[in-house]
């Protein structure tokens, strides 16, 4: 069974991030990953990572919270590693940066409701859908940009 799937793409000068990260410092941080993804060491590029991801769910719908994206420890497997690595190929063909970060994301709260609303345009006739939201992205950098690329989607255990 094919599963929908919502993508979203983020290019931002690295420059301007970091800047905005100076200035925001430690409150920055934290506004923008959550204890876990500090964790794990979530770099300059969760910005970018979560802007791609609020694109593909349609804007930050009302209550909002950056944490509603939150990276987990594996890479994305089955197949929908193998859709990042594919549109991952064609982003790095178009900009020249190659992707070589990838996570898995929990989609939760507001934008999780705003992907399955989008998600349901999209069902068809495969029934209601009754797994959870889950996402994915890859994610890059190079000649002053950061790159990044996110997919959202219905995580049916036993789809990958």
């Amino acid at each position: 069974m094919t599963s929908p799937v919502l993508i979203g793409v983020d290019i931002v000068e690295a420059g301007r991030l970091a800047r905005a990260a100076e200035r925001g410092g430690a409150v920055f941080s934290r506004h923008i990953t959550t204890p876990a993804e500090r964790e794990l060491g979530a770099g300059e590029a969760a910005f970018p990572v979560k802007e791609s991801f609020i694109k593909a769910v349609g804007g930050r719908p009302p209550g909002f919270s950056w944490h509603d994206f939150e990276a987990q420890a594996e890479r994305p497997a089955g197949w929908t590693g193998r859709l990042l690595d594919e549109a991952a190929e064609e982003l790095t063909a178009s900009t020249g940066l190659t992707l070589t970060g990838g996570a898995t994301y929990a989609v939760r709260g507001a934008c999780r409701r705003a992907a399955l609303v989008r998600l349901a345009r999209h069902e068809g006739p495969a029934g209601p859908m009754d797994g959870g939201v889950a996402g994915a992205a890859r994610w890059g950098h190079g000649a002053g940009l950061l790159v990044s690329l996110a997919i959202v989607f219905v995580d049916r255990k036993g789809d990958q």
